[in-house]
């Protein structure tokens, strides 16, 4: 195995780590805390920089105050209620199946972010290394990120590379791979 396939590997394990320690509550509450902060910095940012500058002209101060203000204000409060959620589940007993399902939910989120990994390594060269074609991890991932390929917009899909075969961006074809012969000869002219 190669390092894309420990790397990839890693990214699994931890996740799935992480999931086993934070229990199921505690990871889908974050993950909602995220989805649930960026939704509100998007949706309110603005709105609440106009507040905060005081004569109604937004700089880019307030505009920043502003979104991070909303961000950070989503995730602590989400954070807080999941906090009491784990508590709850804790005096419950229901701890070690929390933390299985956190288990099983952390190699979900790992496996995704390891075909988000596949997906963005497939718009480098990447693919084409003969590493990349041994590997023994990386065809488990390629699904996932192909999937992932499907929701990007085409002008960037056509430029992801995932089996190594090249693609309109990737190919020989490219200035610094093709050797400059000189100006072109004239076509031969043909007597009738």
């Amino acid at each position: 195995m190669g390092a894309i396939d420990w790397v990839l590997l890693a990214v699994v394990a931890m996740s799935a780590v992480f999931g086993l320690m934070r229990g199921f509550v505690g990871v889908l509450a974050s993950l909602i805390a995220w989805v649930l902060a960026g939704w509100a910095a998007f949706r309110f940012g603005a709105d609440v920089g106009l507040m905060l500058s005081g004569d109604g002209d937004v700089g880019a101060g307030e505009l920043f105050g502003g979104y991070a203000l909303c961000f950070i204000g989503v995730l602590v409060v989400v954070g807080l209620v999941g906090w009491l959620v784990r508590k709850l589940v804790q005096s419950v007993g229901l701890s070690g199946l929390d933390r299985a399902l956190g288990l099983a939910l952390g190699i979900a989120r790992g496996a995704f972010v390891a075909c988000a990994l596949v997906l963005l390594l497939g718009l480098t060269a990447l693919p084409r290394e003969p590493e990349w074609q041994r590997s023994q991890v990386v065809p488990v991932f390629v699904f996932g990120a192909q999937w992932m390929r499907a929701w990007l917009p085409e002008w960037a899909a056509e430029h992801v590379d995932l089996d190594g075969r090249g693609t309109p961006g990737h190919e020989e074809s490219s200035p610094a791979a093709t050797p400059d012969t000189g100006p072109a000869l004239p076509a031969p002219v043909s007597e009738a």
